[in-house]
């Protein structure tokens, strides 16, 4: 690790520091010193030096519970990412660093969602899981994110946050939850030679939903790929099929992909308390798509944030994982980690 780097760490940890609360703040000195700890090994200091710090890290962080409440509603000077740039990356289809996943649960019905509990980032039974793109959340009461992520924010207790740079997994592949990146997730699993027992009726594999040139547009995975100017071309017949996966429980892959909920948008975002339930549309209502300014009027204040699918991780094997229990879920806010 050169002087650099050391630097932005120290960065990040200082930004963490000013946003937690005493008990959180022994624990995040406790990690940052077993990181020092870490380095100077690396570098082959001092023995002596190492394992006094290493005891030190250890003390600091059993000081601190392994739930931290972070900023509040009333000490909120975060900026948060506005409508107009979510929109903006939705068109891009800006790179994603880090991700988030919320999962909100009453302790007293769903103790297995504890955040010390959790193993996978979704459902055990899944293979793929639902994703935010973390910077579009930062800054907002936890109940807020909840909302922009398609979540219920009635009678929330308390919410799990387990946020991973991307950097950190290596070659798995996030897919941006549009119409494309859904039917991709959907033909992987409809593939997978591990499931097929399991698959009754499928939407692509073998059907001929797609002729060959829509098949082959949905080859590659690139940043430039998911932008809807580099697809539109097949959109209308890719968004016919993901309302089917959407808005139908007979499709088999289905039950191995996230929760499709009313919130999701073929457009690849998530809506915030939608006016209605996108699958009473007709299929044209449904797939109508003119241009980003009029998604922008026509969606408003309902826009939420953008969606992604990812594998179902195990989480005690995602390096650099960051896990908040947040236990005012109602006064807290998403943190700033220093990773936007």
């Amino acid at each position: 690790m050169d002087i650099s780097a050391l630097s932005d760490f120290i960065a990040r940890v200082f930004q963490l520091f000013t946003a937690s609360t005493a008990s959180t703040v022994l624990t995040i000195f406790g990690f940052a010193l077993l990181a020092v700890a870490g380095m100077l090994a690396f570098w082959k200091a001092n023995t002596k030096y190492v394992a006094a710090i290493s005891l030190g890290a250890a003390l600091f962080a059993a000081a601190g519970p392994t739930s931290g409440a972070l900023i509040s509603v009333d000490k909120n000077t975060l900026r948060k990412m506005d409508t107009e740039q979510v929109l903006k990356n939705l068109e891009d289809n800006a790179e994603v660093n880090y991700v988030i996943r919320l999962i909100s649960y009453d302790p007293s019905q769903e103790p297995a969602l504890a955040i010390n509990r959790l193993t996978t980032l979704g459902p055990t039974d899944q293979l793929y899981s639902f994703v935010a793109a973390y910077d579009e959340l930062v800054g907002y009461k936890v109940v807020d994110a909840l909302a922009k992520v398609g979540q219920s924010t009635k009678n929330v207790v308390r919410v799990s946050a387990v946020i991973f740079p991307l950097r950190s997994i290596g070659r798995t592949p996030l897919f941006p939850a549009n119409a494309r990146g859904l039917l991709q997730v959907v033909r992987e699993v409809e593939t997978r030679k591990a499931v097929q027992v399991q698959l009754n009726k499928k939407l692509l594999d073998g059907t001929g939903a797609l002729n060959d040139p829509q098949m082959r547009g949905l080859e590659g995975s690139g940043i430039p790929s998911y932008r809807l100017v580099s697809f539109r071309e097949n959109y209308p017949r890719y968004c016919e099929l993901a309302r089917e996966i959407h808005c139908s429980d007979s499709y088999s892959a289905k039950a191995y992909i996230g929760a499709l909920s009313g919130d999701w948008h073929p457009l690849g975002f998530s809506q915030k308390n939608p006016p209605l339930d996108r699958c009473t549309l007709s299929i044209p209502s449904y797939c109508q798509f003119a241009d980003w300014k009029t998604t922008k009027n026509e969606y408003g204040d309902h826009l939420g944030s953008r969606a992604f699918l990812i594998r179902n991780l195990e989480i005690n094997n995602i390096p650099g994982r960051i896990m908040i229990d947040f236990d005012q879920p109602y006064q807290q806010v998403i943190p700033d980690i220093g990773a936007r």
